[in-house]
Formats: C-alpha cells, structure tokens, sequence
C-alpha cells in the first residue's frame, strides 16, 4: 500500500499536513526524523518513527510521518530472494553471464558446517 492509499483510507486530508521540499534532501527527511519531540503520526497521532514527502494531486508535496505500525503498513516490499539458496543462485546466474568460471557457493549451514560445497554433496 502506499502512502496516499493509507492516508484516503483513514480519512487524513493531505492539505492538512506539512508542505514538504519538491523532492526533500535526505537529510532533511533525517533530521525530522530525529527532531525531538517526535512528530506526530499523520495517520493515528502516535510517536512517529518514519517520514516520507509524498507528493498528492491536489495538495503538492507534503510530509508524511507515520508511526511503526504504519511505516511498516507502507513498507515496499523487498526484491530480494527471501532464501540463501535463492541468493546463491542469483550470484551464479550473474557470474555466468559475466563470463566468469563456475562460481562454488555454501548454500546450506550443514554444507559450511561440514566444509563441503553444495556441488560436492551431489
């Protein structure tokens, strides 16, 4: 979900919250993470723990801070493989069209723990 779907589904007017810098430095969206007191969650008025300048059609770019339960509401979700082995097989497939030889990867713990490769235990 993203930032603007949450806050239409909560109701949250985005004229309401603070303009934001047409895109924020990164440090600027740092230090008002860190600012003391927090801000407050433009969603429940918790703590907020995040910030992030979303730009809305009608209102511009504005900052929105979102508490833990939030953030992780509007957390993008990781492109990343979830397993090791699917790790180790994105590295090979790299090295192979890089051209460079086969490359032996410990893809198990019981493979590393028994200093034996996974080509090996074939």
């Amino acid at each position: 979900m993203e930032p603007a779907d949450l806050l239409a589904q909560r109701g949250v007017d985005p004229a309401l919250l603070e303009p934001a810098p047409p895109p924020p430095a990164r440090r600027e969206t740092v230090d008002r993470v860190a600012a003391w007191p927090p801000r407050l969650c433009s969603v429940c008025g918790s703590d907020s723990v995040t910030a992030r300048a979303v730009t809305f059609a009608d209102a511009g770019p504005r900052w929105v801070d979102l508490c833990r339960d939030h953030a992780l509401a509007v957390r993008r979700p990781s492109s990343v493989p979830a397993a090791l082995e699917g790790i180790a097989a994105d590295l090979r497939a790299a090295a192979g069209e890089a051209g460079l030889p086969r490359v032996a990867f410990y893809s198990l713990f019981e493979a590393a723990g028994g200093g034996r490769r996974e080509e090996d235990r074939r």
